[in-house]
C-alpha cells in the first residue's frame, strides 16, 4: 500500500474546511460543554443589501470580484449540485454583499437583533469563550421528499479586530505559497494503516503528477487544492479533493472584509473511485468478524461546500461577526435513515467555536 504525504501543518483548504464540515462533523476531540445553549436560530438573507459595482473595481485588485471563476457567485446564484436532480443556493453574506461591501450599519444592527434572539444582543457578544452562537439546520429534499442534504448556517462573534485575524495562524496559509511541498512539511503516512486512523482527518495537497492526471490547473493567486478525509459521526469517511478560493480579500484595507468560499471539485468526480484513488468518495465504516473497523467499499460522493463571511462587529471594531453557511450531501445509505447530523450538529458546532475562540485568545 503506498504512503500519501500528509501535511504536518494543514494547507489553506483545511481552515475551510475546519470552520465549517471536517470540524464540525468528525474530528476526535472530547466535546467540552458549558452553561450556554446553542441559540437555534439564524438570520435570513437580507433583502437590501448593498452591492458594489462591479464595473468599478480594477482588474489588478488582489480578489477575485471580477473573475469568471468566482465560487461565491456560483454558489450564491447557481447554487452548490447535491444530487442529479438537486441543487441548494446558499444565502449571500448577510453582513456583506457578495462584492465585499459591508452592508449599511442599521441594516447589520437589525440583523444582528435577529441572529442573537432571546438571549439578547449583549449575551451573544458578550467576550467569553462560551458566548452563545446562533446555529440553524435545515433539511434539503429532493422532489419526493426525501432527505438528501442538509443546510447549515453559523454565526458566532470573536473578540479579535480583522486585522488581528488575518495575522493568526488560521490565515497565514493563505499569505504563503500557494501548493508549496518542502519536505519539512509534510510526513509519510498509510491511509489505512490502522483502525485508529479510520477516525483522524488527513489532508495533503495535491501532486503535479496528480494535477496533470486529472488535467487541472490550479489558480495560484487565488485559491489551494487540497486532498481530504474526513470520518462523519464514526459511520462513513469522505475523502477526495476541496477547492478553496480568497472570494473577497483585499490586502490594501486591514479592516475589510474577509469571505473564504470552498467546494468539493467536481473536476475529480468519478462514477466508480477507486480506493487508492483521489476521487471524490465516500466509504462504510464496518467492522470485520473479528470487530476489527475496515473502510466497504467506495461509492461516488458530491455536494459538500460553503463559505466563511468574517466582518467587523457593529459597534466594535475591535471584535468580528463569523457567518459560516454550508451544504453537505446525505446519501441514503449512511445513517440506515436517521437523521444524525441534524441531532448532532449543533452541539459539535459550539464544541468547534469555542476551540476556535480558544485558539484566537491565545495568539
Amino acid at each position: 500500500m503506498s504512503s500519501a504525504r500528509l501535511t504536518q501543518r494543514p494547507p489553506a483548504i483545511v481552515f475551510h474546511a475546519t470552520l465549517a464540515i471536517a470540524v464540525a462533523l468528525g474530528m476526535s476531540q472530547s466535546i467540552i460543554l458549558a452553561s450556554d445553549e446553542v441559540q437555534q436560530s439564524a438570520p435570513e438573507p437580507l433583502a437590501d443589501e448593498t452591492s458594489a459595482s462591479v464595473s468599478d473595481v480594477q482588474q489588478d485588485e488582489v480578489d477575485e470580484r471580477l473573475a469568471s471563476d468566482n465560487l461565491l457567485r456560483e454558489m450564491t446564484t447557481t447554487g452548490i449540485s447535491l444530487t442529479p436532480d438537486v441543487s441548494h443556493t446558499l444565502p449571500a453574506p448577510t453582513f456583506v454583499s457578495i462584492n465585499g461591501e459591508l452592508v449599511d450599519r442599521s441594516v447589520a444592527t437589525k440583523s444582528l437583533t435577529r441572529i442573537a434572539g432571546p438571549q439578547g444582543v449583549t449575551r451573544f457578544v458578550r467576550d467569553s469563550v462560551v458566548a452563545p452562537l446562533a446555529v440553524k439546520t435545515d433539511a434539503i429534499e429532493d422532489a419526493e421528499g426525501r432527505r438528501v442534504g442538509h443546510f447549515i448556517d453559523v454565526a458566532f462573534v470573536v473578540h479579535q479586530s480583522i486585522s488581528e485575524i488575518r495575522h493568526s495562524r488560521v490565515l497565514d496559509d493563505f499569505q504563503s505559497e500557494v501548493g508549496d511541498e518542502t519536505d519539512d512539511q509534510t510526513i509519510d503516512r498509510e491511509p489505512d494503516a490502522s483502525a485508529d486512523d479510520i477516525e483522524k482527518p488527513l489532508t495533503r495537497t495535491l501532486t503535479t503528477a496528480e494535477l496533470s492526471q486529472y488535467g487541472v490547473t490550479r489558480d495560484e493567486k487565488f485559491e489551494s487544492l487540497g486532498y481530504l478525509r474526513l470520518p462523519i459521526m464514526s459511520k462513513v469517511v469522505l475523502s477526495g479533493v476541496a477547492r478553496a478560493r480568497r472570494s473577497i480579500w483585499s490586502t490594501d484595507d486591514e479592516s475589510a472584509p474577509i469571505i473564504l468560499t470552498w467546494l468539493l471539485d467536481a473536476r475529480f468526480g468519478s462514477a466508480s473511485p477507486q480506493a487508492d484513488s483521489i476521487a471524490n468518495q465516500w466509504r462504510p465504516i464496518e467492522r470485520t468478524e473479528v470487530g476489527q473497523r475496515v473502510l466497504g467499499t467506495p461509492e461516488p460522493y458530491a455536494g459538500m461546500g460553503g463559505y466563511v463571511a468574517i466582518t467587523t462587529l457593529p459597534g466594535d471594531p475591535a471584535a468580528s461577526l463569523v457567518q459560516i453557511r454550508f451544504v453537505i450531501h446525505e446519501p441514503p445509505n449512511w445513517f440506515a435513515g436517521r437523521n444524525l447530523l441534524r441531532s448532532k450538529l449543533p452541539l459539535l458546532i459550539q464544541d468547534r467555536v469555542r476551540n476556535i475562540r480558544r485558539e484566537l485568545d491565545s495568539e
